[in-house]
């Protein structure tokens, strides 16, 4: 009985062991893909970080390249020169002065923090810099210069010929790049950028102290030893740590510092599992893997949600100071054709010529319109919307946009008929689910549009269920899970920008509702946007349609003074010939301190300013030009991107978004001055 028994209990070892081996291979080599995908996700932020101190510096680069082709290079007339320089030197911020060099000479021609005339013999460090820029030949980034307000010195070489004659160099303050680490890098780890000398141009820990020293030894092995990567070390502070390096063209770097237990701990935990495992079993063993399976799929979720979001906030702020400079011209361009379609009366060519760039104009508008919807800054007019009359409006456009081959069917519950969402950007989301399901569907097929009521989940509030199905190729789940990340897209080149998917997910959001995507490969693709249920819009009275034609007492267009301010010399001027054209007096001004020294001297009976202008915003000048001239009426236009913005500093103020047309720009100024509200 008893040797029964032993046998029994070495049959049942002998078969647990291979599963107690199992539970501890596994829970070993799990923890160790845990250490890889530490290391991977610091090393990426760790290149994300260095690609926006890279993005800076070419910015400040490309401007000397502009200057670099200054006439003043040819007729040295320096003096002048020294001026227009000290102007552009208050418009950027940013720049701390600007230095002319003589390379022949090796002598500075002006330096902008010292009156004109007065010269110093060149730094050692403008001689060092200067003699790499002479020998290779192209832009370079130099390296930081400590004192009470550290700067970053950056020079570009102006060619006579094939040799350099002059080189010019800014100082750039240090602090932006100390805004990019603290903003990226995050304020609870330790995180450095570091210059091609190997010194601190920004740092997370002791910035003060330690900005323009020298970094430890073990940053600058590593910069010696390779262009990224991982390496151990210890900092200024005595932290042992891991850091994640990346290492640009220009010889800069940036070190983003992991604590050693995150890479560690998975290690010391793998060989610790493996004993419990051995000791405790099959049901220690496997609770183990769940447990650790469980925390490294939570931990995964909510590090890929944060690194999505920081991606997407970069890539906002990218697309909509894109759209910014892009509203600025499209203002011009747009503004200008009008008037040149107008003046163009009675030759039928110049105006089909002036009609065919004006809507090639206006599709640059639409797609500066998407990217700003994608970046969340605009503002939308969120309001009503009858899904009927929508999709009743743009059968047609729909029918045009999918061919012939696909056949669309429209189907609207009665209790689903009102959403609340923009009408211009809900039309434009539908246009692109339209198109992409048109894509997805070479052969041919069915595009079904349903609007349905149902209720959220979350607050049991009625939403409206707008399903746009295809009967296409359908998704694989990796394309699926990206489907809405801007610029992705499975299309061939030249044939979709990625923004489609992305455009639609922000009405969406922005409407208050939530996008989902239901697709499977050789089963089609359903996009479903859930937006708030709406009612019918209210009918409202026009105001303006009810004014009088003319005002007893009223100044006549020539007696009514404009004050057009912008710092765009080709917006200014379109707005200033437009309202002469409409028999307005108009006067003209570059800057906000300007506009307000020409208010000294003269009255005006409307300001019309734009809001994002270097120094003095328009805001800022509309208020105090209501402090220098009471009653005077103010009409803002702005391209900028942030809406939020612009609207919290209105006040009183109109606001005329870019870009516009000169009928639209007319009959602003028109009820501005009539005061409709």
């Amino acid at each position: 009985m008893r040797f029964f028994r032993r046998s029994l209990v070495a049959l049942g070892v002998a078969a647990m062991l291979p599963t107690v081996v199992f539970a501890a291979v596994s829970v070993f080599y799990l923890l160790r893909a845990e250490r890889e995908r530490v290391t991977t996700a610091t090393v990426e932020q760790s290149r994300i970080v260095m690609t926006l101190v890279d993005t800076q510096l070419q910015r400040h680069l490309a401007a000397l390249g502009v200057l670099s082709s200054s006439i003043y290079f040819e007729n040295k007339k320096w003096n002048e020169f020294y001026v227009r320089m000290q102007r552009l030197l208050a418009a950027n911020p940013l720049w701390e002065s600007l230095v002319v060099i003589d390379a022949q000479l090796r002598r500075e021609i002006f330096d902008l923090h010292r009156p004109f005339g007065e010269q110093v013999p060149l730094t050692e460090m403008h001689e060092r810099d200067l003699t790499r820029v002479i020998s290779t030949g192209v832009p370079m980034v130099g390296d930081i210069e400590s004192h009470e307000h550290p700067v970053v010195w950056i020079y570009v070489p102006v060619r006579d010929g094939a040799a350099i004659s002059y080189v010019i160099a800014v100082s750039l303050k240090s602090h932006i790049f100390q805004d990019i680490l603290t903003a990226y890098a995050g304020a609870d780890g330790t995180a450095a950028i570091v210059d091609a000398d190997g010194d601190f141009v920004a740092r997370s820990l002791d910035y003060a102290e330690r900005i323009g020293t020298p970094a430890t030894q073990y940053v600058r092995d590593a910069i010696r030893n390779g262009k990224g990567g991982l390496y151990s070390g210890t900092t200024y502070e005595g932290l042992k740590n891991y850091t994640a390096y990346s290492v640009s063209a220009s010889g800069w770097s940036t070190h983003l510092a992991v604590a050693s237990g995150s890479i560690d701990t998975p290690t010391r935990l793998s060989f610790v599992a493996a004993g419990i495992a051995g000791l405790g079993g099959l049901v220690l063993g496997g609770f183990l893997v769940v447990l650790v399976l469980r925390d490294i799929a939570e931990r995964r979720r909510a590090e890929e949600m944060l690194r999505q979001s920081q991606k997407m906030e970069a890539i906002g702020q990218l697309t909509g100071g894109i759209a910014h400079d892009f509203n600025n011209l499209l203002t011009a361009v747009i503004g200008n054709l009008d008037m040149i379609r107008n003046r163009a009366a009675g030759n039928d060519r110049l105006q089909r010529m002036a009609d065919n760039a004006l809507e090639a104009a206006r599709k640059g508008a639409k797609l500066s319109s998407q990217l700003l919807a994608f970046s969340r800054s605009q503002r939308m007019n969120v309001g009503p919307v009858d899904l009927a009359q929508l999709l009743g409006g743009m059968s047609g456009l729909l029918a045009q946009s999918v061919g012939p081959s696909v056949r669309v069917d429209v189907r609207i519950d009665e209790d689903a008929r009102f959403v609340v969402s923009d009408a211009n950007q809900l039309e434009l989301a539908l246009l692109n689910l339209a198109v992409n399901a048109r894509d997805a569907m070479p052969e041919g097929g069915t595009l079904t549009l349903n609007a349905r009521q149902v209720q959220a989940a979350e607050s049991g509030l009625p939403h409206v269920e707008l399903a746009v199905t295809d009967t296409g190729v359908g998704m694989t789940d990796e394309v699926r899970s990206r489907a809405i990340e801007p610029f992705y897209t499975t299309k061939p080149t030249g044939q979709g920008t990625g923004l489609g998917l992305s455009q639609v997910y922000a009405v969406a959001r922005e409407s208050g509702g939530t996008l989902t995507i239901d697709s499977e490969p050789g089963r089609g693709t359903t996009v479903s946007m859930m937006l708030p249920a709406g009612a019918p819009p209210v009918v409202k009275t026009d105001v303006a349609a009810q004014l009088p034609t003319t005002v007893p007492g009223a100044q006549s267009r020539e007696q009514r003074r404009v004050l057009v301010v912008d710092d765009d010399k080709l917006v200014r001027r379109f707005m200033s010939d437009s309202l002469r054209s409409l028999q307005y007096h108009v006067t003209e001004a570059e800057s906000g301190a300007q506009a307000l020294a020409t208010m000294e001297r003269e009255r005006f009976d409307l300001l019309v300013v734009d809001f994002a202008m270097p120094g003095m915003n328009g805001a800022e000048a509309a208020r105090m030009a209501q402090e220098r001239q009471p009653g005077i009426k103010v009409l803002m236009v702005s391209g900028y991107a942030d809406s939020a913005a612009v609207e919290a500093a209105l006040g009183t103020a109109r606001l005329l978004r870019k870009p516009f047309d000169l009928a639209e720009l007319g009959s602003a100024v028109a009820e501005t001055l009539a005061d409709v509200r």
